[in-house]
C-alpha cells in the first residue's frame, strides 16, 4: 500500500490548526484536486476529486469520514471510492513557534484501477504535499514542510 508521510511547522497554535483540519469545507480548500464538497454530517463528507492521467481526467467521488479523534491532537479518517481506499492520520503537537503537523496518507488502489491509482499516488504525492503546504502558508503564515 503506497504511503506518504509529511511534517509541517505551522505558525499557529494547535487549537487553531485543529479547528481548520476538523472543518471539511476549510480543509478541502487546501486539498489539491477537490472540486466539490457535500457535507453529510459533522463527521462525513462526499468529495468530488479530479486528477489528470496525461490528458484524460480521472474523476472520483469519495466518501470521507472521521473515524477517531482526540482534539486537538489526533485525527484518523478514511476516504473511499469505487477503486480506492485512503487512510489519513494527522497528529498535532505544540511547539515554541506554533504547531507541528504530522500527516500520514496510505492509499490502496483496488480492482482494475489498482495500478493506475498506485502509480498516480506515487507520481503526485510530493507535488500535492507542496501544494497543501503552500495553502497552509497562505492561511497561517510561517509554514515549512519537511519530509518525515
Amino acid at each position: 500500500m503506497p504511503q506518504r508521510e509529511a511534517k509541517f511547522s505551522v505558525g499557529a497554535p494547535p487549537d487553531e490548526v485543529w479547528t481548520f483540519i476538523r472543518d471539511f469545507q476549510s480543509l478541502c480548500t487546501c486539498v489539491p484536486g477537490v472540486e466539490r464538497i457535500r457535507l453529510l454530517d459533522d463527521r462525513t463528507a462526499e468529495l468530488t476529486v479530479k486528477e489528470k492521467i496525461g490528458v484524460v481526467p480521472l474523476i472520483l467521488t469519495l466518501t470521507a469520514q472521521i473515524d477517531a479523534e482526540e482534539p486537538p491532537r489526533r485525527l484518523h479518517a478514511t476516504a473511499r471510492a469505487e477503486h480506492l481506499t485512503m487512510e489519513i492520520d494527522v497528529t498535532l503537537q505544540e511547539t515554541d513557534s506554533g504547531t507541528e503537523m504530522l500527516s500520514l496518507f496510505k492509499v490502496k488502489g483496488e480492482g482494475q484501477l489498482k495500478p493506475v491509482v498506485d502509480s498516480l499516488f506515487e507520481k503526485r504525492a510530493s507535488e500535492r504535499t507542496a501544494q497543501f503546504a503552500d495553502c497552509l502558508k497562505k492561511r497561517f503564515g510561517g509554514v515549512s514542510p519537511t519530509n518525515a
